[in-house]
């Protein structure tokens, strides 16, 4: 073992330890992580208002901080650009993220200090994930490429916004900076596709340890690597063979079994796939320990999380949970309180506990965010495990997908489902590929099967194969290429569905 091996493994030994401790004991640890929060501003204009000196509970907490949404505390963080201080967190926040949300628009998100420490060492922590699966040599061989957004910064005021990655770069350690890729001209680029063709140009061969990258991009830029590799006459251009250091992939931003089996071939030997759930309000909060299996949550990294029954998440003042008060098997809509300057504000997602200690947990959907035309309540993940189950049973694999409601017309009165998806290998049996998805969401959804019973409510749902580079064109055109931005997979209103038919139609 080489002398970084050793001590990465060291290293990575203690941060695991540290977080199976704080995982043994969840409830304490997120009590105190709260309590040092409630400490930290309680000289700031919001814990003078909200008596952060003297609540020291989580019921003391939720009885004073109501949750918070965008729209009222952006008014305080956004002060910062004038150059407020001390106004949800010590001192003044320099940095804001730009986040494209998945069901509202763009947001600016405060970044500060202390929330970038706390990014940093989920990153170490990630790593120590890494090493444990597979061991210290299998991080410690190549460099690790983030496929990430811009680096670029732009002014406003008193601050600096733009991609949470071009921040996070701004504090990468001097030691970890030569390990890391793409370099700082490439990250800088604005244009995804210029960034994209750097990327292929110049790691074509590269020594990659391991990449991260939301799957759906990374999915686009195998395909890039591979039409580079067969353009300079290389022999074979699996991904495994061009970079044959590749040993791990970490997913982010959205379900990746929907992706397992194309990323399979792309790679084409077994490496490592981690699955992370992170935001740019909270930075990364779980990680995925086994290869299929549910995230552990991080609990004790600056981040408070509250947990709302998602039935009543739309209620304006729902019950809040701590982690030692929620269940297994009920589905929460996510609060954080951070070191950020965040306090009781919504994420908008939704989780589920699959075990309380160590708490582990799987990415249910959005709050506003299913298929429910006409009440049939298919979630975000009911959508995911379809298409990997739909997948796994025909080999099929895919690029990208939406599915968007039918309404009733006098030709065919009853409503029912289009699954609009883009083939990197189509199954060879449309029909089997839809009943496959369709058995899997009636399994899952009492209400759906309902629907679907004898056809009664819903008809069988329609499977409308798209030509190839339909999503991305349909991304493009709207500005949405690369980083965190993501294909709505519910296509809430015809028109997205109309649309991407209408490009489909001109690649043809």
């Amino acid at each position: 073992m080489s002398l970084t091996s050793w001590a990465v493994s060291r290293l990575s030994g203690r941060h695991w330890k540290r977080f199976e401790r704080a995982c043994a004991r969840p409830a304490d640890s997120q009590v105190a992580v709260l309590r040092e929060l409630l400490r930290r501003a309680a000289e700031t204009q919001w814990g003078r208002r909200y008596r952060f000196g003297d609540t020291r509970s989580p019921e003391a907490f939720r009885r004073r901080m109501p949750i918070t949404g965008y729209k009222e505390a952006s008014e305080s963080w956004h002060r910062a650009f004038e150059g407020a201080t001390d106004v949800t967190w010590p001192g003044h926040v320099r940095y804001f993220a730009l986040s494209s949300g998945t069901t509202a628009g763009n947001k600016l998100l405060p970044v500060t200090r202390d929330a970038i420490r706390s990014n940093l060492r989920s990153g170490a922590l990630l790593v120590a994930a890494l090493a444990r699966r597979g061991g210290a040599e299998s991080v410690t061989a190549g460099r690790f490429l983030y496929l990430g957004g811009c680096t670029t910064l732009r002014e406003r005021g008193r601050s600096l916004y733009g991609d949470a990655s071009g921040i996070v770069a701004r504090h990468i350690p001097f030691w970890a900076r030569g390990r890391s890729l793409p370099e700082a001209d490439i990250r800088a680029l604005a244009n995804w596709e210029e960034k994209i063709a750097g990327i292929v140009e110049r790691y074509l061969t590269a020594d990659v340890a391991a990449l991260s990258a939301c799957p759906s991009w990374a999915a686009m830029l195998f395909k890039h690597l591979r039409e580079a590799a067969a353009a300079r006459g290389l022999p074979d251009g699996e991904i495994g063979r061009l970079w044959p250091k590749l040993a791990h992939f970490v997913s982010y931003g959205m379900a990746f079994e929907p992706y397992r089996r194309a990323f399979e071939e792309y790679i084409g030997r077994p490496i490592h796939f981690t699955d992370t759930y992170s935001s740019s309000e909270a930075g990364m909060s779980a990680i995925q320990e086994e290869a299929g299996g549910p995230l552990r949550l991080i609990v004790d990294n600056g981040v408070y999380y509250e947990f709302v029954p998602a039935d009543r998440a739309d209620e304006p003042a729902p019950p809040r949970l701590h982690v030692g008060e929620v269940a297994e098997g009920e589905d929460y809509a996510v609060v954080v309180t951070s070191n950020g300057g965040l306090w009781a504000y919504p994420l908008g997602d939704v989780v589920r506990f699959v075990s309380l200690c160590p708490p582990r947990i799987v990415f249910s959907g959005r709050t506003r965010l299913q298929l429910s035309a006409f009440g049939e309540h298919v979630t975000l993940r009911m959508i995911e495990q379809a298409v990997a189950h739909a997948c796994e049973q025909t080999r099929a694999a895919v690029t990208d997908y939406t599915v968007s409601p039918r309404y009733p017309t006098p030709e065919q009165p009853v409503p029912g489902h289009r699954w609009i998806v883009e083939f990197d290998r189509a199954p060879a049996d449309n029909a089997a590929f839809m009943r496959a998805a369709d058995e899997s969401i009636r399994r899952e959804n009492e209400d759906y099967d309902t629907h679907r019973t004898d056809d009664f409510g819903l008809q069988p749902p329609r499977l409308v194969p798209v030509a190839p580079g339909t999503f991305y064109e349909w991304m493009k055109r709207r500005g949405k290429l690369g980083g965190q931005h993501k294909v709505p997979r519910v296509a809430s209103t015809p028109a997205m569905a109309d649309e991407l038919l209408a490009i489909s139609a001109q690649r043809e």
